[in-house]
């Protein structure tokens, strides 16, 4: 049972290695972030012959939607990038937590 004891530091060994790689993905991850979006320009199409019709929407209403769309839909993406930022850090800190905490318990057992 002894030598059992002595072997443990390379139980502590594995988990602190897994740990510290596991907190530098979260830390690598916490780096990435999604682009924001970018309407291209819309073509609104105008006839060049024949009548043209009258819908009572103006180009300018469209745009104005497709504007208000993109302001909602990247402020969506900012918080989005925000929020996985800070999760990414906060695990990255806890497995580099738990990693020192395994390095440490080597030392206890040697």
């Amino acid at each position: 049972m002894d030598g059992g004891i002595k072997m443990l530091w390379i139980i502590w060994l594995i988990f602190a290695l897994l740990f510290l790689l596991l907190s530098i993905f979260h830390w690598r991850e916490s780096k990435k972030c999604f682009p924001l979006f970018h309407l291209p320009e819309i073509p609104y199409w105008k006839p060049t012959n024949g009548i043209p019709v009258n819908t009572g929407i103006l180009d300018s209403d469209i745009k104005k939607a497709f504007d208000n769309f993109g302001d909602g839909f990247n402020s969506y993406i900012n918080d989005f990038n925000k929020s996985a930022h800070r999760q990414n850090v906060m695990q990255s800190g806890g497995y580099l937590l738990a990693s020192l905490t395994a390095i440490f318990s080597i030392f206890l057992t040697i």
